[in-house]
């Protein structure tokens, strides 16, 4: 089990509750927030960076290059405004790989090419069981097509969301899910493990979108958060959340989230115990 004593806990980390304890829908459940919490930083930021540094995971279209530039000046002067060390990454490296280790979020950047918004740029080190290898280049739509239900759920919304995006406003959002693992880096094709109950991890992406200034490029951040049920059912309000999330998960779900569901039982028993 990963050490979770110097990462921020979960009323720390999340604005709001994330699970939508509703009928189950894809929602982009978005909430608007003040420039101070874009970022995430806590005392295992250097942890985080390292396993960055150790495995760059930048990828970026040919005239990707400026945008990310004028990102990557976003991110330094935010560190540097609240006194966060930013680390002497190397200038030859593309400016989006040099935003993702100044970061414990993954960052990409998403830019209108003929109409469509496109990832352009990414620096993308801990996926959840995505490969952005494959997803460079795509359009969002495109990008979200192994998703059941996106078309009846979310199309067109979350390009006309960005559309609209006011160049002053940050917005965040979260997703969610439940794994055996504790890797900060899930690739599609982990091996799912058994584990005791109390030992499944709650996975939380906590993204952000907003515009980067003098451009019309929007950036995209992820940070990761994991805790494991001991300490969720330490929060009443969130577990009785997350008892219900999982009870409203429908069928034709049910492949896309498959850990999450095989997990559920266990996860749901064991919250209902220590309540």
């Amino acid at each position: 089990m990963f050490d979770y004593q110097n990462r921020m806990k979960p009323r720390e980390a999340l604005e709001v509750s994330p699970f939508n304890t509703g009928t189950f829908e894809w929602r982009m459940n978005t909430r608007s927030i003040d420039e101070n919490s874009w970022l995430q930083v806590d005392a295992a930021r250097e942890d985080d960076l390292l396993l960055k540094r150790s495995a760059p995971q930048g990828l970026h279209l040919a005239g990707s290059e400026e945008s990310s530039q004028k990102l990557l000046n976003l991110v330094t002067n935010w560190l540097e405004n609240r006194g966060v060390p930013s680390i002497n990454n190397a200038d030859v490296m593309h400016p989006i790989d040099r935003c993702g280790q100044l970061t414990q979020e993954d960052v990409c950047l998403m830019e209108q090419i003929d109409g469509l918004w496109v990832f352009t740029a990414g620096s993308v080190s801990f996926p959840t069981r995505w490969d952005p290898r494959l997803k460079l280049g795509l359009p969002l739509d495109q990008i979200h097509d192994p998703v059941p239900r996106y078309e009846a759920d979310l199309r067109p919304r979350p390009a006309n969301f960005m559309n609209r995006m006011p160049k002053d406003k940050i917005v965040s959002r979260t997703g969610w899910t439940l794994t055996s693992s504790d890797s900060l880096r899930l690739m599609p094709y982990y091996r799912i493990e058994k584990c005791a109950p109390d030992e499944i991890i709650l996975r939380i992406e906590r993204q952000t979108l907003r515009r980067i200034p003098e451009s019309e490029a929007i950036a995209f951040t992820i940070r990761i958060h994991r805790w494991p049920l001991e300490i969720i059912g330490k929060d009443t309000d969130l577990s009785n959340d997350l008892i219900r999330a999982l009870e409203m998960i429908p069928d034709e779900v049910s492949e896309y989230k498959k850990e999450t569901v095989a997990l559920s039982k266990s996860a749901q028993q064991y919250l209902l115990e220590v309540l």
